[in-house]
């Protein structure tokens, strides 16, 4: 609804209008923004799915800087700097002559490969930066940049490797897939995979390693996340909010009980001395603290859940549950 001015209003705009102090070309150009819009080539990426890619590629930046600092041992951090829509032919032609670029596959939930492939390109100071920190180096940033040599694209492929192989844990939250780095490019002009005029969307991350500053350069064609929409419900869960406390428990639980867990059936226990141990030799009978026909100790992770029987079955050690104790 309009906001409605009061007499009081009207009458000291119009005295603001009269003496100057307010110039009307201001208001009307302000108040009459337009912006350009280029039918020939309509944007395809809305808002919510620049939105939905920042949070993953921000945990996908999280998992990274962790990877990283490890792999390298000096402190990583890895942000989102930005994300935007393209054409690829634009993304291509700013790239050099010679930069390091991985094919990326994926591998929906049902088994099935996507047709596109992603692109992962590391900048020339980040990539010898880091290969220099992997041969032993301190970690300086390079004075002088040159081409890769043969032993430098292994080392570095295989470390693009490792870190695309980290992309698709990001994805989980939204859609199980998996990604592989196949294969990997120095040209650009020799990637034939992605149409020249396909939409891209192009999602820059910016490292800084010890003190250099690098960029990881992330294309995903746009056929591919039009492929995950179909594939998941991601405007479902991102429209949907989940208020029942019931179905969130049970998403909770859910979570829980694909919990990996150790069991341990405990036979008995004894004490020696180390003279004892040391003494040990084969056919020695060591005596227990419990008889030979009572219960044993069955424990979860190293708390004691359950009684039970030991017992051999089909040529495999076995224990049988008799009396729960409660967790």
């Amino acid at each position: 609804m309009a906001e409605v001015m009061s007499q009081s209003q009207i009458d000291e705009l119009l005295n603001n209008l009269s003496s100057g102090d307010i110039n009307i070309k201001e208001i009307e150009s302000q108040e009459n923004k337009i912006k350009e819009y280029d039918f020939k080539s309509p944007k395809k990426v809305t808002k919510e799915t620049i939105k939905l890619l920042k949070s993953i590629y921000e945990n996908y930046c999280r998992i990274l800087s962790s990877f990283m600092t490890s792999k390298l041992g000096l402190m990583c951090d890895i942000t989102v700097q930005g994300i935007e829509e393209s054409i690829f032919f634009e993304y291509s032609n700013a790239l050099d002559e010679y930069t390091m670029m991985g094919l990326v596959d994926i591998k929906y939930p049902d088994g099935t490969p996507s047709e596109n492939q992603m692109i992962m390109e590391i900048s020339k100071s980040l990539s010898f930066m880091m290969m220099e920190r992997l041969l032993g180096g301190d970690g300086e940033e390079p004075k002088k940049l040159r081409d890769y040599t043969d032993i430098e694209l292994r080392i570095l492929s295989n470390l693009m490797k490792q870190m695309v192989n980290h992309m698709g844990k990001a994805w989980e939250s939204t859609i199980d897939i998996s990604t592989e780095m196949t294969k990997y490019e120095t040209n650009p002009r020799f990637i034939s995979n992605i149409n020249y005029n396909n939409t891209i969307v192009m999602i820059t991350l910016e490292a800084n390693v010890n003190g250099t500053i690098g960029k990881i350069n992330i294309c995903i064609p746009f056929e591919i996340i039009g492929d995950i929409y179909k594939k998941s419900n991601i405007f479902k869960k991102s429209n949907k909010k989940k208020n029942n406390s019931e179905s969130q428990k049970e998403d909770i639980i859910d979570t829980l009980k694909v919990s990996n867990l150790n069991i341990t059936g405990i036979l008995g226990k004894t004490e020696l001395t180390l003279k004892d141990i040391l003494n040990i030799q084969v056919g020695d009978v060591i005596s227990l603290d419990r008889e030979f026909n009572s219960d044993i100790d069955i424990n979860v992770d190293g708390k004691l859940w359950f009684k039970g029987k030991f017992g051999i079955k089909k040529n495999r050690n076995v224990v049988k549950i008799n009396k729960i104790l409660g967790w």
